[in-house]
């Protein structure tokens, strides 16, 4: 029997072959059964962390009202992952079943969300114990990020990496659409705000949950070792150094990982003082707040559905391209005081946001040797570490000086950045 031409084939012999349409391929990795149940695991990590990032923030400035704390929260998360995210770099290279990491990471968010839920329904929860639960969750994300980075790639392979990484950010974003105004308008109807934060326990006990939920599905998933792939064997401090000399030694991850830090840190800052933002700028309650982060999720979703239907050529300027529409509509954001203007606006930075993130992973793992992806993942998450400590000052620049001026000034340096990188080909033509 005749065997049917794949495209390679086809093109040896002359033939041509009708290319696949570009949204038929949107959903490519689902084929694979293994990454099926991985992106419902990470459905459930992406759920508890979407409500993390209403409910946190909410719960500091509710209780201390005060910007410059709601940064200390980002920075102390940050200053653990100088520490953490190398070390998880290291063990997800050591590490054959990487879903073992993943698994005991989601135990040990489950157990911090729970002992929260816990000091809530006793009245006793104070700002101290939001910021050490932000201190052991930063352990622990930096600790797992490096593995479930690069389980991604074990499970797909590199030619469907660009769609499963984009797939998964669209459940993230799918998770950030429903949860968060969900979550919000939960606590308001219960009576929270103005001092009452009893009603984020049950929050908190949905969150424990879910991380719960995630760790169970992980068990269906089977990757089978690599032949001939030798894992690490010196010591941490060895490997670290290792990791450290091949990104300062490989021009093309250094140029990435330099770039994703700067534009990273030019668009964090909104999100982080978006509880602030929300309540003194828009005048808007938790429930508001909550569905200011869903709605704005559309376009997170738009964008990451966007990047899985794209192929494997022109992908940095994609990335540019998104990151300008981002950078252009939080200047916008920083002017408005117009709550559905803000909400749109958002939606818009959303989009441009998702194509950056996803793209920005994809690159740097399309370049690297496998035998260091774990830790050039890990310099990748330290990156997000530096920067969750550099942005401090602009919360204090928001106490000062207002939300608006703290967001508008990190708008301007992020489409500058862009400006500048669309004229270095090294970069803007980067496959």
């Amino acid at each position: 029997m005749q065997q049917p031409l794949t495209p390679d084939s086809a093109e040896q012999e002359g033939v041509a072959v009708r290319p696949p349409s570009r949204w038929r391929s949107t959903f490519d990795a689902f084929s694979i059964p293994n990454y099926r149940w991985f992106f419902a695991a990470l459905c459930g990590n992406f759920a508890a962390m979407n409500i993390q990032m209403f409910i946190r923030g909410w719960l500091v400035y509710e209780i201390t009202g005060s910007y410059e704390k709601l940064g200390w929260m980002t920075a102390a998360g940050g200053l653990v992952g100088l520490v953490a995210a190398p070390l998880g770099g290291v063990i997800a290279d050591r590490v054959k079943q990487k879903k073992f990491v993943l698994q005991i990471s989601g135990i040990a968010n489950a157990l911090i969300t729970l002992a929260i839920a816990v000091l809530i329904s006793m009245g006793k929860l104070e700002f101290i114990h939001l910021l050490g639960s932000s201190i052991l969750q930063g352990i622990v994300m930096n600790a797992m990020m490096p593995a479930r980075q690069a389980f991604t790639k074990d499970i797909v392979g590199l030619d469907k990496l660009t769609n499963a990484i984009a797939l998964s950010t669209s459940g993230m974003n799918t998770a950030r659409l429903l949860l968060p105004g969900l979550a919000g308008g939960l606590v308001a109807a219960l009576g929270g705000g103005n001092g009452n934060i009893e009603p984020a326990q049950w929050v908190y006990f949905l969150m424990s949950a879910l991380y719960l939920w995630a760790v169970i599905i992980l068990i269906m998933i089977s990757v089978e070792d690599k032949p001939g792939h030798e894992l690490p064997t010196g010591s941490v401090l060895t490997e670290l150094r290792l990791g450290f000399s091949y990104v300062l030694n490989t021009p093309i991850i250094y140029m990435l990982l330099g770039c994703n830090f700067l534009m990273v840190f030019f668009s964090l800052t909104y999100f982080m003082l978006l509880p602030g933002f929300a309540k003194d700028v828009l005048l808007a309650g938790p429930d508001r707040l909550g569905l200011l982060i869903s709605i704005s999720g559309i376009g997170s979703l738009l964008g990451s559905l966007y990047i899985a239907s794209y192929g494997n050529k022109g992908r940095a300027r994609v990335l540019l391209w998104g990151a300008l529409i981002m950078g252009i509509s939080l200047f916008f954001f920083a002017l408005s005081t117009h709550y559905w203007l803000s909400v749109a606006l958002l939606t818009v930075v959303g989009f441009g946001q998702s194509a950056r993130m996803s793209l920005s992973n994809v690159l740097i793992q399309s370049y690297v040797d496998d035998e260091f992806r774990g830790r050039v993942m890990s310099i990748y998450m330290l990156e997000m570490a530096f920067l969750a400590v550099s942005i401090y000052p602009i919360s204090l620049l928001a106490d000062y000086y207002g939300p608006q001026l703290a967001v508008g000034i990190s708008a301007v340096g992020l489409v500058g950045l862009i400006l500048v990188l669309f004229m270095v080909p090294a970069y803007r033509d980067l496959d």
